[in-house]
Protein backbone atom coordinates (compact mmCIF):
# COMPACT_ATOMS: atom_id res chain seq x y z
CA UNK A 1 0.00 0.00 0.00
CA UNK A 2 1.25 3.29 -0.54
CA UNK A 3 1.40 5.40 1.97
CA UNK A 4 3.44 8.58 1.39
CA UNK A 5 4.97 10.58 -0.96
CA UNK A 6 8.41 8.87 -0.99
CA UNK A 7 6.91 5.51 -1.49
CA UNK A 8 4.82 7.20 -4.71
CA UNK A 9 8.26 8.60 -6.25
CA UNK A 10 9.84 4.72 -5.59
CA UNK A 11 6.89 3.13 -7.40
CA UNK A 12 6.99 5.89 -10.12
CA UNK A 13 10.58 5.08 -10.30
CA UNK A 14 10.51 1.31 -10.86
CA UNK A 15 7.57 1.69 -13.25
CA UNK A 16 9.13 4.61 -15.63
CA UNK A 17 12.64 2.27 -14.92
CA UNK A 18 10.97 -0.53 -16.40
CA UNK A 19 7.91 0.55 -18.79
CA UNK A 20 9.19 3.64 -19.75
CA UNK A 21 8.32 7.22 -18.57
CA UNK A 22 4.62 7.43 -20.41
CA UNK A 23 3.82 3.88 -19.85
CA UNK A 24 4.41 4.96 -15.91
CA UNK A 25 2.13 7.98 -15.87
CA UNK A 26 -0.83 6.58 -16.56
CA UNK A 27 -0.82 3.97 -13.26
CA UNK A 28 0.53 6.73 -11.00
CA UNK A 29 -2.59 8.59 -12.63
CA UNK A 30 -5.05 6.50 -10.87
CA UNK A 31 -4.05 6.50 -7.78
CA UNK A 32 -5.48 8.62 -5.15
CA UNK A 33 -3.05 12.13 -4.42
CA UNK A 34 -3.71 11.21 -0.73
CA UNK A 35 -3.35 7.97 1.21
CA UNK A 36 -6.32 5.69 0.81
CA UNK A 37 -7.42 6.50 4.80
CA UNK A 38 -7.58 10.33 3.95
CA UNK A 39 -10.13 9.35 1.28
CA UNK A 40 -14.19 10.32 2.16
CA UNK A 41 -15.88 7.29 1.75
CA UNK A 42 -19.86 6.88 1.54
CA UNK A 43 -20.54 6.49 4.94
CA UNK A 44 -17.81 9.41 5.91
CA UNK A 45 -20.48 11.28 3.39
CA UNK A 46 -23.40 10.16 5.09
CA UNK A 47 -22.57 10.66 8.58
CA UNK A 48 -21.55 14.28 7.21
CA UNK A 49 -24.64 14.65 5.58
CA UNK A 50 -26.54 13.79 8.63
CA UNK A 51 -24.72 16.11 11.10
CA UNK A 52 -25.13 18.93 8.32
CA UNK A 53 -29.12 18.23 8.27
CA UNK A 54 -29.27 18.02 11.79
CA UNK A 55 -27.36 21.54 12.09
CA UNK A 56 -29.27 22.79 9.60
CA UNK A 57 -32.39 22.14 10.89
CA UNK A 58 -31.58 23.26 14.46
CA UNK A 59 -30.65 26.81 12.55
CA UNK A 60 -33.97 26.70 10.76
CA UNK A 61 -35.94 26.48 14.17
CA UNK A 62 -33.80 28.79 15.66
CA UNK A 63 -34.52 31.12 12.63
CA UNK A 64 -37.90 30.57 12.65
CA UNK A 65 -38.62 30.90 16.58
CA UNK A 66 -37.24 34.22 15.95
CA UNK A 67 -38.53 35.68 12.85
CA UNK A 68 -41.85 34.92 14.10
CA UNK A 69 -40.24 36.71 17.40
CA UNK A 70 -40.01 39.93 15.27
CA UNK A 71 -43.02 39.40 13.06
CA UNK A 72 -44.90 39.25 16.43
CA UNK A 73 -43.12 42.58 17.44
CA UNK A 74 -43.41 43.85 13.81
CA UNK A 75 -47.30 43.15 14.11
CA UNK A 76 -47.88 44.69 17.21
CA UNK A 77 -46.11 48.20 16.23
CA UNK A 78 -48.28 48.07 13.27
CA UNK A 79 -51.43 47.27 15.23
CA UNK A 80 -50.62 50.32 17.53
CA UNK A 81 -49.51 52.86 15.00
CA UNK A 82 -52.87 52.14 13.33
CA UNK A 83 -54.45 52.85 16.58
CA UNK A 84 -52.58 55.71 17.17
CA UNK A 85 -53.69 57.06 13.64
CA UNK A 86 -57.05 56.43 13.67
CA UNK A 87 -57.39 58.13 17.46
CA UNK A 88 -55.65 61.15 15.73
CA UNK A 89 -57.67 61.27 12.71
CA UNK A 90 -61.20 60.63 14.95
CA UNK A 91 -60.11 64.06 16.78
CA UNK A 92 -59.44 65.92 13.96
CA UNK A 93 -62.74 65.02 12.85
CA UNK A 94 -64.37 65.60 15.71
CA UNK A 95 -62.66 69.29 16.27
CA UNK A 96 -63.21 69.61 12.63
CA UNK A 97 -67.36 68.71 13.08
CA UNK A 98 -67.74 71.27 16.21
CA UNK A 99 -65.81 74.12 14.49
CA UNK A 100 -67.43 73.83 11.45
CA UNK A 101 -70.92 73.56 13.40
CA UNK A 102 -70.52 76.41 14.89
CA UNK A 103 -68.97 78.40 12.06
CA UNK A 104 -72.42 77.73 10.43
CA UNK A 105 -74.39 78.03 13.66
CA UNK A 106 -72.99 81.65 13.84
CA UNK A 107 -73.39 82.32 10.26
CA UNK A 108 -76.77 81.81 10.50
CA UNK A 109 -77.37 83.92 13.62
CA UNK A 110 -75.77 86.54 11.79
CA UNK A 111 -78.17 86.48 8.98
CA UNK A 112 -81.08 86.64 11.11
Amino acid sequence: MISDDRNRLNLFQKLEATLGPEEANTPMAHLPPVTWNQLATKSDLELLRASLSAEFRGELKSFDTSLRAEMAVGFANVRTEMIDGVNRQIKWLVTFAAAWTSLLLAAMQFMK
